[in-house]
């Protein structure tokens, strides 16, 4: 369960992903990274900031006899921010491409459940942030996505495009 909690795990899958992306999709591709990228900021942000707000002790830190798996970090519990990360790629990108939908909310509900195994978060925690994180992919999608897929789109081209046609 620790090995799905660990985002460098991830990135040599992530990579040919982006990669596979950009090379198919092109211009909808990069829209959807850009946006992607901005809307999970955002939602690492806000989580953050609603963990001061919050100030919710994680259950390692407060409950005795939980077997230690996984490093307990200093910050706060609520929300988690695997949680909402997750859910708003998840999110953001499934409405984008719909085949995708079911693998990325397998992946986002499997991070969330590793956040509660590993005893760094309580079940609330992974609730509340799912949550916040498919708002704010919707969001995402709705506003950053088609607004970037618009601007990318009507473009003028770049000198260097001129001149080779």
């Amino acid at each position: 369960m620790q090995f799905i909690s660990i985002k460098q795990n991830f990135y040599a899958i992530g990579g040919v992903g982006v990669v596979l992306l950009l090379w198919f999709k092109r211009m909808r591709g990069l829209a959807l990274l850009l946006a992607t990228g901005l809307a999970v900021g955002l939602s690492d942000f806000l989580g953050a900031m609603a963990k001061e707000l919050v100030a919710r002790d994680r259950p390692c830190h407060v409950l005795s006899g939980l077997r230690e798996i996984a490093n307990c970090s200093n910050s706060f519990s609520f929300p988690s921010n695997h949680a909402i990360n997750s859910f708003t790629a998840a999110t953001l990108v499934g409405l984008s491409y719909k085949k995708t939908a079911y693998a990325l909310y397998t992946l986002a509900i499997l991070i969330g459940y590793s956040r509660v195994y590993l005893g760094v978060h309580y079940p609330s925690d992974v609730l509340g942030g799912a949550l916040c994180g498919i708002l704010i992919g919707y969001l995402g999608n709705k506003y950053l996505y088609s607004k970037m897929l618009g601007f990318l789109k009507t473009r003028p081209p770049a000198e260097t495009d001129r001149e080779h046609t």
